[in-house]
């Protein structure tokens, strides 16, 4: 555990649904745009092929069976481990299936100011968002970049790391239990991390002719389907969901993918 107060960005890697490459070029990325000085931490079982540079911390105790970790992404409670940090450094916690768009010194500063735990708000896709009355439903969160501080939030995981799938599954996942159970919550201000699914990716048949074009905000956040390196493919290789496909690689993903990714990833 570091003495300082230096911002942390924690991500995760376990078992094989994301590979070292992921992990990898948000590192890259990350040290290529942030302005300011910070950690990367990789909370992981398995450390072999990161990159250089790249700090390593195992997971604290964790009671529920490895093959369940996936199911509600529940390792991802860990981050809130007292110990880990120093206590009042500002850690944002992130998937490792996003892309930066850039410096993200902004959302330290607003965490350190505002307090408390700050989460992405659920974004909801395009037919909520155009009607709601006619599809709305509870928003809660989504877990893909969460802000907190050091020791504020050890119930978090003192609550939950004892217990097994069947005791944590009523909460579904990890950002519903997040987003029931964190101390001053927050959510991010609208628009600094967009969905590529439900923000940006288009219904047929506009999907067919209307390029994606990179967006404002400061990150790029995938859940479902497609991932990021299914937009780097050439063309006519399909990606995406039933309702929201392409057939061609998305420019401004592919430049990112290929800037950060290096013949050694894996």
């Amino acid at each position: 555990m570091a003495d300082d107060l230096t911002p942390v960005i924690l991500c995760f890697k376990w078992g094989s649904g994301y590979p070292c490459k992921y992990t990898n070029i948000l590192y890259r990325a990350l040290t290529d745009m942030m302005k300011t000085p910070f950690r990367f931490v990789c909370m992981t079982d398995d450390a072999e092929g990161l990159a250089e540079g790249i700090e390593v911390v195992e997971f604290p105790p964790f009671a529920m069976e490895k093959s369940k970790w996936h199911r509600g992404m529940w390792p991802k409670l860990c981050a809130f481990a007292p110990g880990l940090f120093t206590p009042g450094t500002p850690v944002i916690m992130m998937d490792v299936d996003v892309v930066i768009l850039r410096d993200l010194t902004p959302l330290f500063d607003h965490l350190t100011t505002v307090g408390g735990l700050h989460i992405i708000k659920e974004i909801p896709d395009t037919l909520p968002r155009t009607f709601p009355k006619l599809f709305g439903k509870e928003l809660k969160s989504n877990s893909s970049v969460v802000g907190f501080v050091a020791e504020t939030q050890d119930h978090l995981y003192l609550e939950s790391h004892d217990k097994s799938f069947d005791e944590l599954r009523q909460f579904r996942n990890d950002q519903d239990y997040i987003h029931d159970h964190a101390a001053d919550r927050h959510s991010w201000p609208i628009g600094w991390m967009l969905s590529f699914k439900k923000s940006l990716a288009y219904h047929f048949p506009v999907n067919l002719v209307r390029p994606i074009s990179r967006p404002q905000g400061y990150v790029v956040i995938f859940h479902g389907k497609p991932d990021p390196d299914e937009m780097t493919k050439g063309p006519f290789k399909r990606w995406g969901s039933p309702e929201k496909f392409g057939y061609f690689p998305v420019r401004w993903i592919k430049e990112y993918w290929f800037k950060y990714l290096r013949d050694t990833d894996h």
